[in-house]
């Protein structure tokens, strides 16, 4: 079974977003994946922010997921960055996001990059976890967590199946 965490690299993990507004910190994210995905950061960017103007992507608890499809990514790529002071993303309430994923994917993926986005969603939904992520001491630190917290939640997942 494949997991997020099978797409994020430790090189994809900024523990300090430095950007004040939503436009910065989708650039910031689009540096992040741009090499991986194989596609200009700006180009990168602007597919982002094109699918932020149909609804953002802020969820409950201050996290984010800007994410799109794209000709010519070879592979889903996914990044994580934690901003310190959070950025006003659209979340409604006006609670600023701290927590913001990236994703990018090939447009013939679209069950994967549901999927992929779904199980973000079910990990990112817990405060604590959120709350350890924004305190990581490393990007690797990081990663291992939601690794750790992943695996967990897969093979919860699966025990369920297997007592149906």
């Amino acid at each position: 079974m494949l997991k997020w965490t099978d797409f994020l690299e430790v090189e994809n993990v900024r523990l300090s977003l430095s950007s004040s507004d939503r436009v910065g910190v989708v650039h910031e994210l689009a540096g992040m994946m741009a090499a991986r995905a194989h596609v200009s950061p700006k180009d990168l960017a602007m597919h982002l922010l094109a699918r932020e103007q149909l609804g953002s992507t802020a969820t409950e608890g201050g996290v984010a997921v800007p994410h799109c499809r794209l000709v010519g990514v070879p592979r889903i790529v996914t990044c994580v960055g934690v901003h310190h002071a959070g950025v006003d993303f659209g979340e409604a309430g006006g609670v600023k996001s701290r927590i913001f994923v990236g994703m990018v994917s090939p447009p013939d993926t679209a069950g994967l990059h549901l999927n992929v986005l779904a199980r973000i969603g079910a990990l990112l939904r817990n405060n604590r976890l959120c709350e350890a992520l924004r305190t990581a001491p490393s990007a690797s630190a990081l990663r291992a967590l939601l690794v750790c917290v992943e695996d967990v939640h897969v093979s919860q997942r699966m025990e369920m199946v297997a007592t149906r």
